[in-house]
């Protein structure tokens, strides 16, 4: 009789050992589907933000360039105006000495040169060497005139390059996508594993249990927000190129008719306050471009930071696929 009732016994545990093995085999199946979705899913967005991240290094080159630039130009414009007020003082000193107007030498009779012959030779000798002078200072304002016309001309062209840059690229839709993707492929998968953990499925008896562990703690770091941010930092930066390059475009025209010889030699009030307004302006233009340029490097530099951080969490994901 006892082999009546153990024997049923028996058979009914093989059946359930069967049964469980057999349900824990289809879990670990679904599971192992899920995992190879967030393969696809997962997988490339490391080199989707190496591209990101090798636009910004790129940028941070052209807007540095930039920012270099526009503090050349500024010094330059600077440097200029400070030689433009020497040549003020030492026109004046000239004129006190008589050397405005070369008759005031030239008209005085036999009696009165050699009467005051060795005042007059020194005084002459004063005149040639102000108006040498004069002559040096004239060229290097027109040189450092030159000069600011050109680094501001070029402040332009890497303003304008930094543009074309950030908006071409600004546009990170598809990894956001991808990432949204990936995540929600993660979720799905951590879902599964809790379930099956609960379920009684060890890890130690289903190893493969610790390859989607694995997956799921290294891929569920990935944000979109962070994302997101690329794309702001970019516009940012594009609109700030945009504005530098507008400001450069007014500050060179601007140093160019400052630095025309019609304006230069205008030794009117008038034109002298004309030449110091537009250097004034072409100054203030470079200073600005150095304030963009630092705008559009520093967030240049937050997006190489920010893309590095998601880079080492997208590789780490992608190393356990």
């Amino acid at each position: 009789m006892k082999f009546k009732i153990i024997l049923p016994i028996i058979f009914a545990g093989v059946m359930t050992v069967g049964a469980r093995a057999d349900e824990t085999a289809d879990t670990l199946s679904d599971m192992y589907e899920m995992y190879e979705t967030v393969g696809q899913f997962c997988d490339g967005i490391s080199d989707r933000i190496s591209q990101v991240s090798g636009i910004s290094k790129v940028n941070t080159a052209v807007t540095a360039t930039g920012t270099v630039a526009a503090g050349g130009a500024l010094y330059a414009g600077i440097k200029k105006s400070q030689t433009d007020t020497e040549i003020d003082e030492l026109t004046k000193k000239l004129c006190d000495l008589g050397g405005c107007n070369q008759k005031n030498i030239e008209q005085m009779s036999n009696e009165e040169f050699f009467n005051n012959i060795m005042p007059v030779l020194v005084r002459i000798i004063e005149i040639e060497n102000l108006r040498n002078k004069i002559a040096e200072k004239q060229d290097e304002s027109k040189r450092l005139g030159n000069w600011r016309t050109g680094l501001l001309a070029g402040t332009v062209g890497t303003n304008v390059a930094s543009a074309i840059i950030s908006g071409l690229n600004k546009d990170q839709s598809d990894l956001i996508q991808q990432v949204t993707a990936c995540n929600a492929a993660v979720a799905k998968l951590r879902d599964a594993h809790n379930s099956a953990l609960a379920n009684g499925i060890s890890p130690i008896e289903n190893p493969i249990m610790q390859t989607f562990a694995s997956t799921i703690k290294r891929c569920g770091t990935l944000n979109t927000d962070d994302v997101e941010k690329i794309e702001k930092r970019m516009t940012v930066v594009m609109g700030t190129s945009i504005a530098g390059a507008a400001i450069g475009a007014v500050g060179t025209g601007t140093s160019i008719a400052a630095n025309t010889d019609a304006v230069r030699n205008d030794d009117t009030d008038a034109g002298k306050k004309k030449e110091k307004t537009l250097n004034t302006i072409a100054n203030v233009a470079a200073g600005a471009n150095v304030a963009t340029g630092l705008v559009e490097t520093g967030f240049n530099i937050s997006l190489i930071s920010l893309t590095k951080d998601l880079m080492r969490s997208a590789q780490e994901c992608e190393g356990t696929l």
